[in-house]
């Protein structure tokens, strides 16, 4: 199977929106004066400006126009590589409610029939274990770690014009350039903005041509047995925040007392906005996070994450065993699923296969070690949504590791921070587990209060 993707919808008059975004630096006349200005202009002297402002240099003119994707039957490779875009917007099929035993495959470039055969049973194989370990009672989220990457996604994907043309050339001549499935998605891309948004169709092949980084040594792949470690912390972090807080209200920044600071970082928590807590990060190193949890963990878009390369260091030892299926009795069948991924790849690479095919292999419950960096606020709004009883579980899991990392080293920060219910009210409606006052007690437990 083959994916594809299509532009669903454009911002309206996209062209003289763009050109307007051009001329207001240098015209007369309100915002809308020159809108009007631009609309009766007509396409064919928008897109003259446009490309003249374009070739200046001065892209974010682009950002004024909106453009919605829908990407169909693409593999989860590519949902993975286009994921990571932060400046655009994702709604993904999800694998935790949805049954992809019937979701089909894509199938890479294959340099013989020697590797296809292998690859497709190998496939066939996989899925027919996700079936068994769904027959048996577990749950979706934990039979899709068996799941290989080459099988099916569906997503709506939303971003802004100049994201559209990074996205496109990434695709067609940067990282994506290696697989031909994201090289395809790329042209195809290419070729819709050329019918219908030719100002769009900007190649830049040089500038996104890759080459290899200079490593100058390269002694062991990343590895770590700590499910999270904090790498880097500010050392005062609540009184940069506290100085910061002062400082935005047009007060000079105040040294405040241990009760001061408890009080005023508690008051600018209840408020809508936090961005003062911008102002303290956080480097932290996941040890092994799933494929799949990886997904989870690139939707938060205000962190610098960095994983590694898949293929160096998601190792088919090394995955996540969850224990709904120790409960089930299917563990042997479990591991095998990786076992038979394991010997499938090693006899890919002895017949040649590389990197656009191996990729495609890549179970969704291998584990890779992740780096991230996040802000204080970020952190805040991570743990209200990831330690939350309804989030996934393992994410759920690296989440209270992560809150018990940073709540040791910034306490007072960190004391009023936790899912909703933990100093306020339940935010899932409907969907609540029921156990707020548990969930209070356990993070009281975690803070070492209520002994």
């Amino acid at each position: 199977m083959q994916g594809s993707v299509s532009i669903l919808n454009v911002s309206p008059e996209a062209a003289a929106m763009i050109a307007s975004g051009g001329r207001i630096s240098t015209m007369d006349g309100t915002a809308g004066e020159i809108y009007a200005k631009s609309l009766a202009a007509g396409q064919e002297k928008n897109e003259k400006l446009i490309g003249k402002v374009l070739s200046s240099g001065h892209t974010s003119v682009l950002e004024h126009c909106y453009v919605n994707l829908s990407f169909e039957n693409v593999s989860v490779l590519a949902e993975q590589f286009l994921i990571e875009f932060r400046l655009a917007s994702f709604t993904v099929k999800s694998r935790r409610y949805v049954d992809f035993s019937k979701a089909g495959y894509v199938s890479p470039a294959f340099a013989d029939d020697a590797q296809r055969v292998v690859f497709e049973n190998t496939a066939a194989s996989l899925f027919r274990t996700y079936d068994a370990l769904e027959a048996a009672g577990i749950p979706k989220e934990d039979a899709r770690f068996v799941l290989p990457y080459c099988f099916c996604s569906n997503f709506f994907c939303s971003m802004n014009a100049r994201e559209l043309v990074h996205v496109m050339n990434e695709l067609t001549y940067g990282r994506g350039s290696r697989i031909p499935e994201l090289r395809a998605l790329g042209e195809s891309l290419f070729a819709q903005c050329e019918r219908q948004l030719p100002f769009l169709a900007v190649r830049k092949p040089e500038a996104y041509r890759q080459s290899d980084a200079f490593c100058p040594r390269q002694v062991q792949l990343l590895t770590s047995k700590a499910p999270v470690t904090v790498l880097a912390a500010p050392q005062d972090a609540e009184g940069l925040i506290c100085g910061a807080y002062q400082l935005a209200r047009g007060y000079v920044p105040q040294p405040l007392t241990e009760p001061e600071q408890t009080a005023l970082l508690k008051s600018l928590l209840a408020q809508p906005r936090k961005r003062e807590l911008e102002q303290a990060s956080y480097t932290l190193q996941f040890g092994g996070l799933s494929l799949a949890a990886l997904t989870h963990l690139t939707r938060h878009r205000m962190q610098a994450l960095c994983a590694p390369e898949l293929l160096k260091t998601a190792r088919y030892d090394r995955y996540v065993l969850p224990e709904s299926v120790r409960q089930a009795g299917m563990e042997a069948q479990y591991r095998e699923a990786f076992r038979l991924a394991d010997e499938a790849a090693a006899q890919l690479r002895t017949a040649g296969a590389g990197e656009d095919v191996l990729s495609y292999l890549l179970l969704s419950g291998q584990t890779v070690p992740v780096l991230t960096t996040m802000n204080a606020g970020e952190l805040y709004v991570f743990f209200r949504l990831r330690c939350c009883n309804r989030a996934q579980w393992e994410i759920r899991a690296l989440a209270e590791e992560m809150y018990k990392q940073v709540y040791a080293v910034a306490p007072t920060l960190f004391g009023h921070c936790g899912p909703a219910c933990v100093d306020g009210i339940c935010t899932e409606g409907k969907m609540s587990c029921g156990k707020a006052a548990e969930v209070r007690a356990h993070y009281m437990k975690l803070r070492g209060e209520g002994k």
